[in-house]
């Protein structure tokens, strides 16, 4: 019996509405949204391969509703790029979902370095978690032994395991991320992850804003 379908209606930018977190609806889920997963048991099984297409299109939203132009990625075309994988941490409810956070990871054989090259939550929903619990999920997928479950105990304790990221496994020797500086919330959350600054770049975002490189050994796990 097919999986029932779920609404992913998107509304126009202007007239966008964040509809609150239903504490009551059970854990949240974090999964690989793109490239979808080929075999159904990596799926999650409410939702159909539409579904995971329309996610990719529910996170351009929300990248172009928090970021200014200049610095919005095109996720679209930067998914068509070879080993870039689209993360989500969503709360599921029939007939719809709920996106609260969304991430890139770039694993590159070439030189053995995984790159996280976007994080972003949904502002409406910060301070619950799912970031962090999106980064420990790139971490879960890329082999990372101390948490390879991928159940990271949040504040409520909602939080469930990743699906579809079998594929990922490849030989990482170090994970990397850019930050700004004056993300202070973000930098202790990586902290806590595990990443460690590596050096600072100065003007990195623009004139005046400069990013820490941030690294994690794999060695460390």
């Amino acid at each position: 019996m097919a999986p029932p379908k779920l609404q992913l209606e998107l509304q126009p930018k202007q007239q966008y509405s964040t509809p609150a977190l239903d504490e009551q609806a059970g854990q949240l889920v974090s999964l690989v949204a793109s490239p979808v997963p080929r075999l159904k048991h990596e799926r999650h099984p409410l939702l159909s391969t539409s579904d995971y297409h329309g996610l990719v299109a529910r996170c351009q939203q929300l990248e172009r509703r928090v970021f200014p132009k200049a610095e919005a990625m095109d996720l679209c075309k930067e998914l068509r790029k070879p080993n870039q994988y689209l993360f989500v941490v969503l709360q599921i409810n029939d007939p719809g979902m709920l996106l609260l956070s969304y991430g890139v990871l770039a694993p590159s054989k070439v030189d053995c370095v995984a790159r996280i090259t976007k994080v972003c939550t949904d502002p409406l929903y910060r301070g619950l978690g799912a970031g962090e619990h999106l980064v420990r999920s790139m971490l879960a997928a890329l082999g990372h032994s101390a948490l390879d479950s991928a159940l990271h105990p949040s504040a409520t304790g909602r939080f469930a395991s990743i699906c579809g990221v079998g594929s990922l496994r490849m030989d990482i020797r170090d994970i990397q991320l850019h930050v700004d500086t004056r993300r202070d919330a973000a930098v202790r959350m990586y902290t806590r992850c595990g990443f460690r600054t590596k050096t600072t770049i100065p003007n990195y975002y623009a004139e005046g804003r400069d990013a820490l490189l941030m690294s994690m050994s794999t060695a460390m796990t």
